[in-house]
């Protein structure tokens, strides 16, 4: 009986134990990784350990001289060396013997008088000019500097957006002209936020806001704690500058006076074409340049047209040399790679704008490196197209896609292996006439007018399928409508 008794006592505290051991487990299983999103680097005030000498005819006089060294050593030339007496207060050793320069109480009147930028300050040796043969005081001192660490940001490739040059100063956009200024400051801007949104960049602002100066202004006035000098002349200078010349921006109108009716054919066309090029700016070398170009969807001709969106046209033109733009860029430095596949689903290297979703894109697998016989420098990777990507999501670091097309085997590919080209052209549109079908006929009733052959004459059987006229047939509304030729009826 006792051993039953014992056997019993033994399981119940074989339960407890178990349970007591389910329940430490229980916090483990419930605390995960942090996947909150970190807070934004925008860079910090820190304090660095350095040591100091300083030299003068007096041992107060040196100790200003050592504390002005070692701000000096840690900021470099962020801090301009003929103002940091009268903007750290370094002038509170001078008058000062011996005895009190070495005493705790001044450490801690230097951390005041310079308002925190010296702290931790210690008196290592104190010289005097016969100890070592010369005719000032020694002083070699200890402390922490107060020194602005930017972000991490700053490490990646720092770019300034350039200029646009245009030919003209104002643009001609369907109905009515744009200021060629305001289109290059829009156009900039959105190159400039595309970037960043690649996170492959460190975009600089040459545009010196009223904000940031007044903030500067604040803290070299002495309104803000005395370590926030340490923000001063902390302006990162650049290693790429792009720029580009537009040679071509432009949507134009054109219309014909029909001889024989007081109505005009009229229809519209154009596109852009801009050079751009990116500068080293350390050697001035251009390390990459690019012509690109892009066409606006034309509306054909017609004799009831009401006009164009031109701002419409105007967004889509912008949004199309953005677009190659960034493209362009990052081919040259970062190029989109897969960095994840399941089958034929691929997860990319970069999102923001540098991929549209639902857009097509060309891809290829690297191969081996090749290099000039001559040179011995790199020509790249063998590049053998492989398939098609279509862009199915795009969030602010990656983008999520599915393959198409394949035509070689993608297993066992290298990382990076997989990158992305081009975006593939689609079929190209035309718009039709803002009055429909049936102002296509009148165009077809317009042309019989003419006794003279019509050799691009639209039928209403034609109207699924509607032709583009030749710009070059056309003129422009800038030319006068009274020089036209007594034959414009049998154009």
């Amino acid at each position: 009986m006792r051993y039953l008794h014992f056997f019993y006592v033994l399981a119940v505290v074989a339960t407890v134990v178990l349970v007591g051991c389910g329940k430490q487990e229980t916090p483990s299983a419930t605390v995960g990784t942090n996947a909150a999103p970190p807070v934004p680097d925008v860079g910090k005030v820190v304090n660095e350990k350095t040591t100091a000498q300083g030299f003068g005819a007096t041992a107060g006089e040196a100790v200003a001289d050592a504390m002005k060294m070692a701000i000096l050593q840690v900021n470099g030339a962020t801090v301009q060396a003929s103002t940091v007496s009268a903007k750290y207060g370094l002038d509170v050793s001078l008058d000062r013997d011996t005895a009190s320069l070495r005493a705790s109480e001044f450490a801690e009147v230097v951390k005041q008088r310079s308002g925190g930028v010296i702290q931790n300050f210690r008196m290592v040796d104190l010289q005097e000019p016969s100890a070592f043969g010369g005719k000032r005081y020694k002083v070699t001192i200890e402390a922490q500097i107060a020194k602005f660490n930017p972000s991490t940001d700053m490490q990646k490739i720092k770019v300034i957006i350039g200029p646009i040059h245009f030919d003209s100063v104002s643009l001609p956009m369907g109905d009515r002209s744009v200021s060629a200024t305001e289109v290059e400051a829009t156009l900039r801007q959105r190159i400039s936020d595309a970037l960043v949104q690649t996170g492959r960049f460190a975009i600089l602002d040459r545009e010196f806001s009223p904000e940031i100066e007044r903030e500067l202004d604040m803290i070299s006035s002495g309104q803000a704690p005395s370590a926030e000098l340490a923000k001063l002349s902390q302006a990162a200078s650049a290693d790429l500058v792009w720029s580009a010349r537009a040679s071509s921006f432009a949507y134009n109108r054109y219309a014909r006076q029909l001889k024989t009716s007081d109505r005009q054919l009229v229809s519209y066309s154009g596109g852009w074409v801009i050079s751009e090029k990116l500068v080293n700016v350390a050697t001035r070398q251009v390390v990459a340049s690019d012509s690109l170009r892009g066409q606006a969807p034309s509306i054909a001709p017609t004799t009831l047209s009401q006009g164009v969106d031109s701002s419409m046209i105007l967004e889509g033109m912008s949004t199309d040399v953005v677009n190659q733009v960034v493209a362009s860029v990052l081919r040259r430095t970062f190029p989109v790679t897969v960095v994840a596949l399941d089958g034929t689903n691929a997860v990319l290297s970069q999102g923001g704008q540098a991929l549209k979703e639902g857009a097509r894109y060309a891809m290829v697998t690297m191969g081996a490196e090749m290099k000039d016989p001559q040179t011995g420098q790199s020509l790249g990777r063998i590049e053998t197209p492989c398939c098609e990507l279509v862009v199915e999501r795009v969030t602010p670091n990656l983008s999520y896609g599915r393959l198409e097309n394949i035509r070689s085997n993608l297993e066992q590919l290298p990382t990076g292996g997989l990158q992305l080209r081009e975006q593939l052209a689609e079929a190209s549109t035309v718009v039709k006439a803002s009055s429909g079908d049936s102002a296509v006929a009148e165009d077809a009733d317009a042309f019989k007018e003419s006794p003279s052959p019509k050799p691009e004459a639209t039928t209403k059987a034609d109207a699924s399928v509607p032709k583009v006229a030749q710009p070059k047939k056309l003129s422009t509304t800038q030319q006068h409508p009274a020089a036209a030729s007594k034959d414009d009826d049998k154009w």
